[in-house]
């Protein structure tokens, strides 16, 4: 840290990780950023190691002692409305809303640090910037990429003409908030991304590790942020770059195996920047170190562009919302039935695993629009490398088309949820029923498509606990956490903790964590897989000490 340089607290506020380990990749990239600038920057998350947030975040407030508090809001919700252990309910729905609980994390850190300055910014927020600052009682917030503008924001506070002039901002005036425009976003000359904060270690081999090649996205889909979050205008990063990247990972990251390009849609606005970017990780011989994966739209997509994504080691994540024209119409999609089937067929003569996705109840949707859909998905059959996945009606958020739609239609009949400031609270379109009725409709005709479920347990919360305190380089606390923990809590997290503590050259730690291991699987009486302990007494004798 330089002599000017400010101590930074990043709370990566996402409670959605509990459940899906995508790590902080918009926080590394404002803490890369800031630390080049002379900043000392520390990255944490708030729902761990304690089932108490609140013990997490004094916790880690005292460790570091941070001059500014930066939030990362990445979801309001889970934005299903079908969530059947969701903690937010109305009549005909059910969800996750996490916005509550983020608010009791800004008021905790003002609790333990009073003064403390504080300043979200994220996905979510970007959405609806104004309400969201009222109604976590904040003064301070950036909406859009980040980097810049928190940087420059810390080293103006609190200097609030200063805090004025810079781009993307929220602030409070006398007027309420005021929200700058947006600086035209660029990829950083010589951005690459190294390393990676090793304090999300997990979420690295439990998901992928994210590279951006691209922003923006000038699709209009009806119920979609991410012409708000990104822009219409795409921004490209130089593929001599992301292959830089790419290696990096390779050699830094040696437990690495899979990266998910997190571009709106990898295969837009054609297929130009796709095909290069293929070809060169072809080139370097990337697609024998990895697996990756996309997110892409049915069109623009053809026999020759599937070809070659095989050939580097893609599969890909379609969206594609629905087989009816229009349906698909109604929505402002810009693809239709036939480039969905034509998508699909070409994956299949690939051979590449392709997953799609449906959102059933958008304006349009009908009884018959949803047999339509269901009838053309018998006919292109779950396989091997093709699987189905779906949600329940639209989530109507603020400035998207959906949004306009519902404000100039208002029509109730399909409006479940409530209407709220900055459209903040749970609300959503479905036709021609409510989201209940819709998904048992679909599953009655359907009964093995997978709809997205959600579930908050202990012992999920426990190993990740465990992993989340290793990686966090805290090896009393995790291997006393291991050894206190059921065996059905350790089977879900040996080999994880066994490999970190070899590679952070705590043998002692593997060792006592292994005979734990073994102790309990011998008294489980068959709660575990016996040949957990054959693999416990192989790692142990790599130790020089079998069993």
């Amino acid at each position: 840290m330089s002599p000017t340089g400010k101590k930074i607290l990043l709370l990566y506020a996402d409670r959605y990780y509990l459940l899906n380990q995508v790590y902080p990749f918009g926080l590394d990239m404002n803490s890369n950023y800031l630390k080049k600038r002379g900043h000392s920057v520390d990255i944490a998350y708030p729902f761990l190691p304690h089932m108490d947030y609140r013990e997490n975040i004094r916790s880690v407030i005292e460790q570091t002692d941070p001059d500014f508090v930066g939030i990362g809001i990445r979801n309001l919700d889970t934005c299903m409305s079908c969530e059947e252990y969701g903690d937010f309910k109305g009549d005909g729905y059910q969800t996750f809303f996490f916005l509550p609980q983020i608010k009791e994390i800004v008021s905790e850190v003002k609790q333990v640090a009073p003064g403390l300055p504080i300043v979200v910014g994220g996905g979510a927020f970007t959405v609806s910037p104004s309400a969201m600052l009222e109604y976590l009682g904040l003064d301070y917030g950036i909406v859009g990429e980040g980097e810049e503008p928190l940087c420059r924001f810390i080293e103006a506070f609190p200097d609030k003409e200063r805090i004025s002039q810079v781009p993307n901002m929220v602030y409070r005036s006398a007027e309420g908030y005021t929200v700058n425009p947006r600086k035209p976003y660029r990829f950083e000359s010589g951005l690459t991304l190294e390393r990676r904060d090793p304090g999300f270690n997990f979420a690295y081999q439990a998901t992928a590790v994210p590279v951006q090649v691209k922003r923006g996205c000038n699709q209009r889909c009806s119920y979609c942020v991410e012409p708000l979050i990104e822009s219409p205008r795409f921004v490209f990063r130089n593929i001599g770059s992301v292959i830089r990247e790419l290696k990096a990972i390779a050699r830094n990251m040696a437990d690495a195996t899979s990266i998910f390009f997190v571009d709106t849609e990898f295969n837009l606005p054609d297929l130009r920047y796709a095909s290069d970017l293929a070809k060169a990780i072809i080139r370097d011989g990337l697609h024998e170190r990895f697996r990756f994966t996309s997110q892409l739209i049915p069109k623009p997509f053809d026999t020759e562009f599937a070809k070659l994504l095989a050939e580097a080691s893609f599969s890909v994540v379609f969206s594609c919302e629905s087989f009816s024209d229009g349906v698909l119409e109604k929505n402002c999609i810009s693809y239709r039935e036939k480039d969905v089937v034509e998508a699909i067929e070409a994956c299949e003569k690939s051979g590449i695993h392709s997953t799609i996705c449906l959102i059933f109840g958008l304006p349009g949707e009908t009884y018959e629009t949803i047999d339509h859909s269901l009838a053309k998905m018998r006919e292109y059959p779950f396989c091997s490398i093709r699987t189905y996945e779906y949600t329940v009606g639209g989530r109507i958020y603020q400035g998207t088309p959906l949004c306009a739609y519902v404000e100039k239609n208002r029509p109730s009949k399909y409006l479940y949820g409530t209407k709220s400031e900055g459209y903040l609270l749970p609300y959503y379109y479905c036709a021609p029923a409510s989201p209940f009725e819709v998904r048992e409709y679909v599953k009655g005709v359907f009964p093995e498509l997978l709809c997205y479920q959600n579930r908050y347990d202990d012992t999920a919360h426990r190993r990740l606990a465990i992993c989340y305190l290793s990686d966090q380089a805290m090896w009393e606390d995790a291997v006393s956490l291991f050894i206190q923990s059921n065996v059905a809590v350790q089977a879900g997290v040996y080999d994880y903790l066994f490999k970190r503590a070899v590679q952070a050259e705590r043998e002692d730690d593997a060792r006592a964590i292994s005979l734990a291991f073994l102790g309990n699987i011998e008294n489980a009486k068959g709660d575990v897989d016996p040949a957990q302990a054959d693999i416990a007494r192989f790692y142990l004798s790599c130790l020089g000490q079998g069993q």
